[in-house]
């Protein structure tokens, strides 16, 4: 049986797993959208790696539209993933970080105000966060770019 592991992340993934018989430290480099075959070895090799890496997140790229989470690494057996998969793969993630990114900003600001407000120096609320970033990492990336605003409400005295 043939593993062949798909990074779908941005970044390059280093995919380590130790053999069976020897206990041999193996370690493959996958570049960013890329896929390697990782393991041609029999059944038992094969289900111990994905198992143990299943924890980590890896995630069979047939079930990837069912998972509704960020996917850094999947898998397919004795064939390689596809690449529409990969491409698609990629592109919801960007929306799964971009989500988490906002969720993360509302969090921060809604603990900052708790925060303020019972500290006793008078806060009542109204605060305004801005987050921005103009470009991506070169003049050449067309990640999405971030510019929102998150505004506090004023609360009425307890």
């Amino acid at each position: 049986m043939k593993l062949f592991i798909a990074n779908t992340t941005k970044q390059r993934q280093i995919f380590a797993y130790r053999k069976l018989e020897t206990g041999r430290l193996i370690q493959i480099p996958i570049n960013h959208g890329d896929q390697m075959m990782v393991l041609d070895g029999s059944t038992e090799e094969v289900e111990a790696v994905v198992q143990h890496h299943q924890v980590y997140g890896l995630i069979d790229s047939t079930n990837i539209d069912q998972s509704q989470v960020f996917v850094g690494l999947c898998y397919s057996v004795n064939k390689p993933v596809s690449a529409s998969v990969i491409e698609k793969t990629i592109r919801d993630n960007d929306i799964h970080l971009t989500r988490g990114a906002h969720g993360r900003r509302q969090a921060s600001l809604a603990a900052l105000d708790t925060s303020l407000r019972e500290s006793g120096t008078g806060y009542s609320g109204e605060m305004e966060v801005s987050a921005e970033q103009a470009k991506g990492r070169d003049e050449n990336d067309d990640a999405p770019t971030v510019n929102e605003k998150i505004v506090t409400e004023k609360r009425g005295k307890k």
